[in-house]
């Protein structure tokens, strides 16, 4: 295989589509993988300054003790692992799970949303309420795109957010801890450390419930 471009940070702006993001093609020609972790853009920044800064650092060391890849010392017990199959797709490929690469990668966030269930919407952005509580914003993946999450805790009870990272219109998710029984005393602590009323809630848990039974009816 060719080697990968490394793209300097002002040509990966400028790939940028006219929605904003980048294609998956693109993103393949520069070795990132879909959906794109998290810290992507920085990675390649880093790669690219690091290679301006050690432009030769594929180049056979030499006698000083300069440039490329240390020799493996005998008896040190280095094994070489291989780099991907050709045809393997990225582990964490969204769809069926279908292809040659035998791993399927999950992102924690699907791990820990087993433990969560969806029991409201807020209409606040994901951005003021993050400020408000003063949490940090995790970009992860599960089976449909991209999502961004923050896990906390407010006086004992266990709280997620989440919301899909492009589309036009996202909803603001809150989950619950299933250990907890409660959801109206915990929504009530959820809005109390936020500032705002009930008019802050779009849905409830019984309102999806209500929407399930329409569409099955």
């Amino acid at each position: 295989m060719g080697r990968v471009m490394i793209p300097s940070p002002d040509e990966v702006e400028a790939a940028r589509t006219p929605a904003g993001g980048w294609t998956r093609d693109q993103l393949a020609a520069w070795g990132v993988p879909w959906p794109p972790p998290a810290g992507w853009k920085q990675r390649l920044a880093d790669q690219w300054h690091a290679a301006r800064q050690s432009p030769h650092r594929d180049a056979a060391p030499s006698a000083s003790g300069g440039g490329g890849e240390p020799p493996a010392v005998p008896g040190a017990g280095v094994v070489r692992v291989p780099g991907p199959e050709p045809d393997w797709q990225p582990a964490p490929a969204l769809g069926y799970h279908v292809g040659k690469n035998p791993v399927t990668q999950y992102s924690l966030w699907e791990a820990a949303s087993t433990f969560y269930r969806l029991v409201a919407g807020l209409t606040p952005p994901l951005e003021a309420v993050a400020a408000r509580l003063r949490l940090e914003v995790e970009r992860t993946w599960e089976e449909l795109g991209e999502v961004d999450v923050a896990l906390f805790r407010i006086q004992g009870t266990d709280f997620a957010l989440s919301r899909f990272a492009h589309r036009e219109e996202p909803r603001l998710f809150v989950w619950l801890n299933r250990s907890q029984r409660d959801v109206e005393a915990a929504l009530e602590v959820l809005l109390d450390a936020l500032g705002v009323g009930r008019e802050a809630v779009a849905f409830t848990e019984d309102d999806l419930k209500a929407e399930q039974s329409g569409r099955s009816g």
